[in-house]
């Protein structure tokens, strides 16, 4: 499939992608020495892009039962317009859910004008046929394939998508969405299926994608540890339990960043990190990380900090160091 080419400048081609996953009940949070019984608001960061030396951080802010996007330009609180005013063209970043629970997700296009893709997070809606919205419009996928749509990318102004094929089966709060099946499709032809690692015991779908050239595209799956694929080709990237949320590229070094659980645990104590080209890079524990971008030699990663929800803080890691970020 035909998704993405190289840019002749690697700098250009970080800030004009970015790949997202609905997700809400997986949000993680930060800031060293809070304790873990704390109560209050709850924040993260799920994007994080660097422009003529800025430093632009999107993400989300919990509280009393709303949920609402954050936005952080060189670790202080601003606002979207502010901060889309400091994005570079062709370039995304995530919000969070909308008030109809759909995950949000802004792009800027070649001409400097915004749009917001929606993806609802693998509900019923449509029957279970697939879809997706574009400014508030509903597009849907040709034919009766029952699945969801949950991340994007883009190329020349133009969204490729990734989800997952599945079935509505019963559970004891009624009919579900299960994933079966991870695919990657250019909004157009028919879609590429990919095939799950042998030692996956569960799918829960797709949360990134990130293509390179005309035949190198990279896609990451929840599969209970670490895992994404080159093209087709599956990688483990570790045994224990773990999470790939982005994949992007710096020449021909590979980036992809998340978490791993040093206890094989799915539920608290996981260990945010990233992994260039398969080898481990720990960034803290109890944290997760989210979002990644590589600007020459710095490496900038963004999360959260927090061992269970009420202490979840919002932070950056640049090379490493963390800057916390206010709430």
């Amino acid at each position: 499939m035909n998704l993405f080419s190289i840019s002749t400048k690697i700098s250009s081609v970080l800030c004009r992608t970015f790949f997202f996953l609905a997700f809400i009940g997986g949000l993680v949070g930060c800031k060293k020495g809070n304790s873990n019984d704390d109560k209050g608001p709850l924040a993260g960061g799920y994007s994080i892009l660097v422009n003529k030396g800025n430093v632009l951080v999107s993400g989300f802010r919990a509280e009393g039962g709303n949920v609402n996007t954050k936005y952080w330009v060189n670790g202080d609180n601003s606002n979207q317009a502010t901060f889309t005013g400091l994005v570079g063209n062709q370039s995304g970043y995530r919000q969070s859910v909308d008030n109809k629970s759909r995950t949000v997700y802004t792009y800027k296009n070649l001409d400097g004008t915004l749009q917001n893709y929606q993806f609802n997070q693998g509900s019923l809606a449509n029957e279970g046929k697939i879809f997706y919205y574009k400014d508030n419009t509903m597009i849907s996928m040709k034919g009766d394939n029952i699945g969801n749509i949950s991340a994007v990318d883009f190329y020349s102004g133009r969204p490729y998508f990734g989800g997952f094929l599945g079935e509505i089966t019963s559970s004891e709060t009624g009919k579900v969405l299960r994933p079966i099946t991870p695919f990657v499709w250019d909004g157009n032809s028919s879609f590429t299926l990919l095939s799950l690692p042998k030692n996956v015991l569960y799918f829960k779908g797709v949360s990134t994608i990130y293509a390179s050239g005309s035949d190198e595209f990279y896609v990451g799956g929840l599969c209970g540890m670490p895992v994404y694929w080159k093209n087709e080709e599956p990688v483990v990237l570790d045994e224990r339990y773990g999470e790939v949320w982005q994949i992007t590229k710096s020449g021909s070094d590979v980036y992809a960043v998340g978490l791993i659980n040093k206890y094989n645990s799915n539920s608290t104590g996981h260990t945010a990190c990233y992994w260039k080209n398969g080898k481990l890079h720990e960034l803290e524990d109890r944290a997760q990380a989210f979002g990644i971008y590589v600007d020459g030699d710095d490496i900038y990663v963004s999360g959260a900090v927090g061992n269970v929800p009420a202490s979840y803080r919002p932070c950056y890691w640049k090379n490493g160091e963390r800057v916390d970020l206010p709430m």
